[in-house]
């Protein structure tokens, strides 16, 4: 069987193949307390027929158990496999007791020794990547230990308190009545009736079942359709049939039923085990209701903990700001756009003022300032306003291409529209400066920046 282990690459198994043939520290020298019987000489020199070293073998059992495999100068002994079969997940460890399993599992342990020695030679302990995932493995060891050691010293759930949380939850373990429920499912309501009078007459109720029931999952077992309680209308195999649980807890044991319609035709059924209401012992409640305590302990132990290092620490909370971070990432352009969308013109300013204020240094701001002024002058007829925000523009971007459209709007923006005149070519007062689409108003710069 092939192992699964491997170092990845055809560099690394060969670098592990060198490290396992020539040893991590010079190859295992068995000693006289070991049990070894080969001489030294034998033991380092030692060929095979076929040119290979020996293997080196103890002649004796090992007090941890036999050596199960060598690599490098190292002994790898049954103890030590099963120290780690022992720490292994329980559903894992029947598997690790295989041959195979086993044997992968040596297999394995070597082949983290062996990239261990290999790290160690590489100095990988001085690699930051290394120190970084140690600042972490300490960390999360420091805070789980801190916790478990505060959670162990919680006092254990005392026998008095079981009993009494059991005294004041009785209810909690009462047990409702029940009645167990056998029945025969027929077509019709006639068919029902006529079945009913033969087993009145003293017909066998298993023999008639397994003749006339259509319900093939249960014909075979005398109708047997298990326990139903008042609290709930539903009837195993059948489903939600009311009439069927009234006549259960109203028909004496051993009686059949009058026909009963169900929602898979019609019924007769018959009572043989009536059981009372009752409540479960304390004696077997006590173990789950100590689990259940001592749960409860923990999760209030960790509710006041938390609060108490809020406290420690000075913490405070911002949920405006929570709600701020969990809001998509909006671009300079995502704010012009929703300035341009905005139906109200004192909205529209407000939020171009906005984006000239949030992104002074982004080109949407360029256009921002533009359409402050041109919405003054063009949707509010504030000119004084409009001027103001046209001499702001053309002082800061006086190269801008809209620049020479900040300068016609302030010359032309209180003139009265010239008369349509058809063939009629406008004149220069009125012609739109280069940069602004070619008509008689910067219209585009209203729309894209």
């Amino acid at each position: 069987m092939k192992s699964p282990l491997s170092l990845g690459t055809a560099c690394g198994v060969a670098l592990a193949a060198a490290v396992l043939l020539a040893g991590c520290s010079g190859a295992p020298t068995p000693s006289t307390d070991s049990g070894a019987t080969a001489k030294g000489s034998q033991a380092a020199g030692a060929q095979t027929g076929a040119g290979r070293p020996g293997t080196w073998r103890p002649a004796k059992p090992d007090t941890n158990g036999p050596v199960v495999a060598v690599f490098g100068s190292r002994r790898l002994t049954r103890h030590d496999v099963d120290s780690v079969i022992a720490m292994a997940p329980l559903d894992l460890q029947p598997r690790l007791r295989t041959f195979d399993g086993y044997r992968q599992l040596v297999e394995r342990m070597i082949f983290e020794e062996t990239i261990l020695h290999l790290a160690d030679i590489d100095k990988i302990d001085l690699d930051p990547a290394y120190k970084e995932e140690v600042a972490k493995a300490v960390r999360g060891a420091k805070m789980r230990t801190y916790y478990n050691r505060r959670v162990a010293a919680i006092p254990p759930t005392s026998d008095s308190l079981v009993q009494a949380y059991y005294d004041s939850h009785l209810d909690d373990y009462k047990i409702p009545a029940r009645v167990r429920v056998r029945h025969i499912q027929v077509a019709t309501q006639s068919q029902a009736g006529s079945v009913r009078r033969k087993l009145v007459k003293g017909a066998l109720w298993d023999e008639t079942c397994r003749s006339v029931s259509q319900d093939k999952v249960s014909k075979d077992k005398g109708g047997l359709i298990g326990y139903i309680t008042k609290e709930t209308s539903l009837v195993p195999g059948i489903g939600s049939s009311p009439a069927i649980v009234a006549a259960a807890f109203t028909i004496k044991e051993g009686e059949t039923s009058q026909p009963l319609k169900g929602p898979k035709g019609w019924h007769l059924i018959r009572v043989d085990n009536m059981e009372e209401p009752s409540v479960q012992p304390f004696a077997e409640m006590k173990a789950r209701i100590r689990q259940d305590l001592d749960a409860k302990a923990v999760d209030d132990f960790s509710t006041a903990l938390t609060d108490s290092l809020k406290g420690l620490s000075n913490t405070a909370i911002f949920d405006d700001s929570i709600t701020v971070a969990l809001s998509p990432a909006r671009t300079p352009l995502d704010f012009f756009k929703e300035a341009q969308a905005a139906v109200n013109a004192l909205d529209r300013v407000k939020l171009y003022k906005q984006v000239v204020d949030r992104f002074p240094t982004d080109s949407v701001s360029v256009q921002a300032r533009f359409m402050i002024g041109f919405t003054y002058a063009e949707d509010l007829g504030d000119y004084e306003a409009a001027k103001k925000a046209f001499d702001e523009f053309v002082r800061l971007y006086p190269k801008s291409e809209l620049a020479n459209s900040a300068r016609w709007m302030m010359e032309n923006m209180e003139k009265p529209p010239p008369p349509l005149q058809e063939d009629a070519a406008p004149s220069d007062s009125t012609k739109a400066p280069p940069g602004t689409g070619g008509g008689a108003k910067p219209e585009q710069a209203r729309r894209s920046p």
